[in-house]
């Protein structure tokens, strides 16, 4: 979770103990303080956590071998924008290193500076469907895996939109722009305390994903817009997914693209599009009556719909094509390449071009298999099993094939033996080796993990019934909770990491014993989707009837009422697992004569 002006919370307690906090911590900001006094006492709040956050980054960038002066130089100078454009957050973080008892320099580096320091983690996965590749024939759906470091927490928020003068600023991870006359209403999913979101959809049933990709465009680091700004903008500002494309493309035209290039996915009720952006060049493509996966390389050859004025002219300006090529190129042939977060623009003519990286192109081509499985039946009940899969069998490059059986790969045997925790003559190696890391759609591992999934569906129905089905953490030991666009409110839990740290909880237990922990959470979450599934179909049915009728004020209220009672019964099963986690850890342990 950050605070209130960004600070990652990154805790995983039980969640008694962290409502209890969260209650203390309100008790104490009830008096509204200043800036200072509230990093302060949020310093002394999570002490343990604020410390154990920069230990993290230390370590992470002492194995990358960040250079920290010239981080913290470039710290410095976002502190000087930071003072004049919101001088609170300055006075916040002194306030929590001082109550912490940490360097300040560290509190900057981490708030101003992290992804710097320690580079990135953890890449996505995403599924889309359009028209007759759907159960129901019409309407679109984007189903992402987010992956992101082993620590994140998650949460939901409804954003209420407005209006705006001309003169309002939209205030970015690292740049202002210019705000819009208007704002849409939305729901997302986002890493706690974030401005920007990962994934969502707004009030016109507009819905957006994303997906990292190596590039070999130039891009604008933290002059440009990060891909949660991104997000967040087609969702405040689009209408239709077509509106959707012109808001990304315009913007990364005039700003670029922070730290890689990003695929979009964008749909609503009638159209998917795939905006695939290199850095201030782009090519984009409308999916009708099919579907289609990303990972994290781009997929556009030359097929697209439509594509940068001066996509070819730069790849000739870089030497990365003829001076005599016109017309269409291959998007991805000639800008993809093998490093996913560059450090700087240099030397852009020599990066090498590649199409596929191993890694991604396992999980594209796994994704793509498991859609075509279910092609024409696609739903998000269909896609349960999709957004879960860790491979049944897993083909490697000797031609070995790993039998998984849909287990997360530090829970097999294979890996338990490969790791040689245990051994009894003396090496004559520093180092073992290993096998090939079987990179899973629903992805478990050291460095990064799956720390969201959302299924958004837009489907000719009212607005008002656009949804989000979410779930904190691996989808696998979790289960899905749905959110439409038209509630009246969220419930506060989900805003905040309350809600997510229950399911951060059960993630880090399973962790490395999916075998344990997997059935005792399925009993209580499996019946909990079951009926879920069933009760939204009638739910939306008397919906869309009490509307049709004009009786506006009882719908709002049945979906007002489903909403809460399916976020209370999400919550009290998390706690049901958690509990059934511990009677299964003590059963495994106990014996008797």
């Amino acid at each position: 979770m950050e605070g209130r002006f960004g600070w990652k919370r990154r805790i995983g307690v039980v969640p008694a103990a962290l409502a209890l906090l969260l209650c203390i911590v309100g008790a104490l900001w009830a008096e509204v303080p200043s800036a200072y006094e509230e990093g302060w006492r949020f310093g002394i709040a999570y002490r343990n956590e604020v410390a154990g956050n920069l230990a993290v980054m230390h370590d992470a960038s002492v194995a990358r071998g960040t250079d920290r002066t010239a981080v913290l130089a470039a710290a410095r100078e976002r502190e000087a924008l930071f003072r004049e454009v919101l001088p609170a957050k300055v006075e916040w973080m002194r306030g929590v290193a001082d109550g912490a008892g940490v360097p300040y320099e560290d509190v900057l580096l981490y708030n101003a500076a992290d992804r710097l320091m320690t580079g990135f983690v953890g890449e996505c996965t995403t599924f889309v469907a359009s028209g007759k590749a759907l159960a129901g024939g019409k309407g679109t759906l984007i189903a992402k895996n987010r992956d992101l470091g082993p620590n994140t927490l998650s949460e939901v928020a409804m954003e209420e939109g407005g209006t705006f003068a001309a003169t309002d600023a939209y205030k970015a991870a690292y740049i202002d722009i210019p705000q819009a006359e208007t704002a849409y209403r939305f729901v997302g999913s986002r890493s706690a305390g974030r401005w920007g979101y990962g994934m969502g959809i707004n009030e016109h049933q507009v819905t957006v994903a994303d997906n990292d990709a190596p590039t070999r465009d130039e891009l604008a680091f933290d002059k440009g817009l990060h891909d949660n700004d991104y997000v967040r903008l087609v969702l405040e500002r689009a209408k239709t997914a077509r509106e959707g494309v012109e808001v990304l493309t315009k913007l990364t035209e005039k700003y670029g693209q922070a730290w890689n290039s990003i695929i979009f996915e964008i749909g609503d009720p009638n159209e998917l599009w795939i905006v695939e952006i290199a850095g201030k060049r782009w090519v984009a493509k409308q999916y009708r009556d099919t579907f289609t996966a990303r990972s994290n390389q781009f997929q556009i050859t030359d097929d697209y719909d439509l594509a940068a004025e001066d996509l070819l002219s730069f790849a000739q300006s870089k030497g990365w094509i003829g001076k005599d090529v016109t017309g269409k190129i291959n998007f991805r042939a000639v800008y993809g390449t093998t490093e996913l977060y560059p450090e700087d623009n240099e030397k852009l003519e020599e990066r090498p071009a590649a199409e596929t990286l191993y890694n991604t192109e396992m999980r594209y081509r796994r994704a793509m298999e498991l859609l075509q499985g279910i092609s024409g039946r696609i739903s998000p009940a269909a896609m349960l099993p999709l957004v879960r899969d860790h491979y049944d069998t897993y083909p490697l490059p000797s031609g070995k094939v790993l039998e998984l059986k849909q287990m997360p790969y530090y829970s097999t045997p294979l890996a338990q033996d490969e790791r040689q925790e245990w051994m009894t003559v003396f090496p004559e190696e520093d180092t073992v080796e290993v096998s090939v890391f079987p990179r899973a759609i629903c992805h478990h591992a050291f460095e990064g993990i799956t720390a969201a999934t959302a299924i958004l569906s837009a489907r000719p129905v009212p607005n008002e019934l656009g949804l989000m089905l979410h779930a904190y953490m691996q989808p696998c030991n979790s289960l899905f909770i749905p959110f439409y666009t038209g509630a009246s409110s969220l419930d506060g839990r989900y805003s905040t990491p309350e809600a997510g740290s229950r399911f951060f909880q059960i993630s880090k237990m399973a962790f490395g014993s999916y075998e344990l922990y997997h059935a005792p959470l399925r009993i209580v979450f499996d019946p909990y989707e079951a009926s879920l599934f069933k009760d939204m179909e009638a739910m939306e049915k008397e919906y869309r009837r009490l509307k049709k009728d004009g009786a506006d004020e009882e719908a709002q209220a049945l979906l007002d009422e489903f909403l809460y009672a399916r976020w209370d019964s999400a919550l009290a099963a998390a706690d049901e697992g958690l509990t059934r986690m511990l009677e299964a850890a003590a059963a495994s342990s106990a014996w008797s004569r």
